[in-house]
């Protein structure tokens, strides 16, 4: 009898079974979580303009680079919508809220951030480049992070414009609630 026609053992094919019903479902798996990731690709891909696209990478509710990192907000978005109660992100309405102010303000301009964030801090320098958004008048140090920012914060209002004017500011943003708020200030008569 020829080796190479022998029959493998019984407990060879079983094990071969096993490994092969393993490996499908492992490949089911993985192109069930593929399902969602290639679903925003193609909303991202059609999303008409850099504020949508914009709004849409930042929602951490969808964007898995958005929540990357971020395990209890994550627990947290993964509990309301349990409960039934989604709210908004908060990057998406940011980025949102400064791609559509970006052109009520001159280029040059210098304007407070009276809620110290590190994300909103980072979205408005960015997308409001040249203008800066500032959280004090006279910043020393650099600012790595939004325990910096907070500490650096200067503690004033946008209720206050005859001081923003005075320190060479020429708006304000504000948190109204949950939305942003841009005060652009008037020239001094």
């Amino acid at each position: 009898m020829d080796p190479a026609r022998e029959t493998p053992p019984r407990t060879d094919r079983l094990a071969r079974a096993l490994a092969r019903l393993a490996l499908g479902a492992s490949l089911a798996l993985a192109a069930g979580a593929l399902v969602p990731r290639a679903t925003y690709l193609a909303r991202l891909a059609a999303a008409s303009d850099a504020r949508a696209r914009g709004e849409l990478a930042a929602d951490e509710r969808v964007s898995p680079l958005a929540a990357a990192g971020q395990v209890r907000w994550r627990r947290e978005l993964a509990r309301r919508a349990a409960e039934g109660r989604s709210s908004a992100s908060g990057l998406a309405l940011a980025w949102s809220f400064f791609v559509g102010a970006r052109d009520r303000l001159p280029p040059e301009a210098r304007v407070l951030l009276a809620r110290p964030n590190d994300a909103l801090y980072q979205f408005g320098n960015y997308l409001w480049f040249p203008a800066r958004l500032e959280v004090a008048p006279r910043v020393v140090a650099p600012l790595a992070d939004g325990d910096d920012l907070r500490r650096a914060a200067a503690g004033r209002s946008c209720a206050e414009p005859e001081w923003l004017r005075a320190e060479g500011y020429a708006g304000c943003v504000e948190a109204a609630g949950d939305e942003l708020r841009l005060v652009v200030l008037a020239a001094p008569p």
